[in-house]
C-alpha cells in the first residue's frame, strides 16, 4: 500500500451546457475562461490534473474521454476515470471531482476530502454536492460491475450511497454555486 500516494485532481468538463447554450468550459468570468480559473486555482494543490472533456480547450491538460460503454453524465465519468487512473497513475489511490463551473469552491476543498479513507462527498448546510467528490478507484470499479451497460443513468446522488461516501460538511452553501444559465454568470461576476 502507497503511504503517499499522489493527490489526483479531475475536473469535470464534458457537460452538454443545455441551460447555457455554449459550452460552459469557455464561458469567461472576469475576463478568464472558467476551464483556466479552475486549472490555475487548484494546480498548485494536487500532483496531477486531468479533464474530464472531450478537448483540452487548448489547456495542454490531459483529457480523459468517457467510455463509450458508461453510463452518460458524471456518473460515467467517474467509472471512466476510476477504470483508467490506475495505468494512468499506478500509485493513485483515488481522485477527486469537482466540475468546471464551480467558480467559488473552498479552498480546502481538495484536502478535506481526500483525507477520507473512503470515498468522500461536500455537504453544505442544505444539501448535497456530490460532483465535488474523493472516489476511491477500487470502490467505484467495484460500484461499476453492479450496473447493466445499457441501464439508465444513474445520478451521482445513488453513486455516493453506492459508495458509502462520507459527507465533508462545509458552512456556506455559496461556495458550491454552479453557473449554469447566462444568470447565474451575472450572479458570478457580481461576487469576483
Amino acid at each position: 500500500m502507497n503511504d503517499n500516494p499522489p493527490t489526483c485532481l479531475v475536473i469535470l468538463a464534458g457537460g452538454q451546457s443545455r441551460r447555457m447554450g455554449k459550452d460552459k468550459a469557455k464561458i469567461s468570468l472576469g475576463g478568464e475562461r472558467l476551464v483556466d480559473r479552475a486549472i490555475a486555482r487548484y494546480r498548485p494543490l494536487v500532483d496531477r490534473i486531468w479533464l474530464s472533456a472531450a478537448s483540452d480547450f487548448d489547456t495542454g491538460i490531459d483529457i480523459i474521454t468517457d467510455d463509450p460503454d458508461a453510463p452518460g453524465g458524471p456518473v460515467g465519468a467517474i467509472y471512466t476515470i476510476a477504470a483508467h487512473l490506475p495505468i494512468l497513475c499506478p500509485e493513485a489511490i483515488g481522485f477527486v471531482t469537482i466540475p468546471v463551473d464551480a467558480p467559488f469552491a473552498p479552498d480546502n476543498l481538495i484536502g478535506r476530502l481526500s483525507a477520507v479513507p473512503g470515498c468522500a462527498a461536500a455537504q453544505g448546510p442544505e444539501r448535497l454536492h456530490p460532483v465535488f467528490g474523493y472516489w476511491r478507484c477500487d470502490i467505484v470499479n467495484s460500484v461499476r460491475g453492479t450496473h447493466e451497460i445499457g441501464e439508465q443513468s444513474p445520478s451521482l446522488h445513488w453513486l455516493t450511497r453506492q459508495c458509502d461516501a462520507q459527507l465533508v460538511e462545509w458552512p456556506d452553501e455559496a461556495m458550491f454555486m454552479n453557473i449554469n444559465t447566462p444568470e447565474d454568470l451575472a450572479e458570478a461576476e457580481t461576487q469576483i
